[in-house]
C-alpha cells in the first residue's frame, strides 16, 4: 500500500504545481482522498499557525493561501515512502497579493495514509525535521 500512498500525494501535488487547488471545491471528490477527520497542521512559525480540521477548515485554509497570492503553485521536489506516511518536500511559490513581493520558500509536510485516504498533514520547516517524525534519518 506504501507505493499507493506515494501516488495519491502525487496525484494531488501535480494539481497543485499548476495552481489548481479547485479538489477543494469538488466536496465529493475531497472525499475520496482525504478521510472526513481530516486534519492540516501548518508550521508554528507561520502567521497561519495552527490545526485545520475536517472539510471546511481545509476550504478556509485554503482560501486564505490563494487570496494572499496573484499566483501561487506548489512545486514538488521529491516524495519519499514512509510506511504509511508519505514525506512531500515542497517550494511554495507565488507574488504576494498588492504587494509585488515573490515568496519561495521550503517546506516539507508529512502526509499520515489509512486506506487510501489522508488523514493528517503535518508541515515542517526542514526535509531533516519532517524524516525524523517518521523515524527516518537522512
Amino acid at each position: 500500500m506504501s507505493q499507493e500512498n506515494v501516488e495519491i500525494v502525487r496525484s494531488i501535488y501535480v494539481d497543485w504545481q499548476r495552481g489548481d487547488f479547485s479538489l477543494m471545491d469538488r466536496e465529493s471528490e475531497w472525499r475520496e482522498v482525504f478521510e472526513p477527520d481530516f486534519e492540516w497542521h501548518t508550521r508554528a512559525d507561520l502567521p497561519d499557525a495552527g490545526v485545520r480540521k475536517r472539510y471546511e477548515g481545509i476550504v478556509r485554509l485554503r482560501d486564505e493561501w490563494v487570496d494572499a497570492f496573484d499566483d501561487m503553485h506548489i512545486d514538488l521536489g521529491e516524495l519519499i515512502d514512509a510506511g504509511d506516511h508519505v514525506v512531500a518536500v515542497t517550494r511554495l511559490c507565488g507574488c504576494l497579493r498588492g504587494s509585488g513581493h515573490e515568496l519561495d520558500v521550503e517546506e516539507t509536510q508529512v502526509w499520515r495514509m489509512r486506506g487510501g485516504r489522508a488523514t493528517e498533514v503535518r508541515a515542517y520547516l526542514t526535509r531533516s525535521e519532517a524524516l525524523k517524525a517518521v523515524g527516518l534519518a537522512e
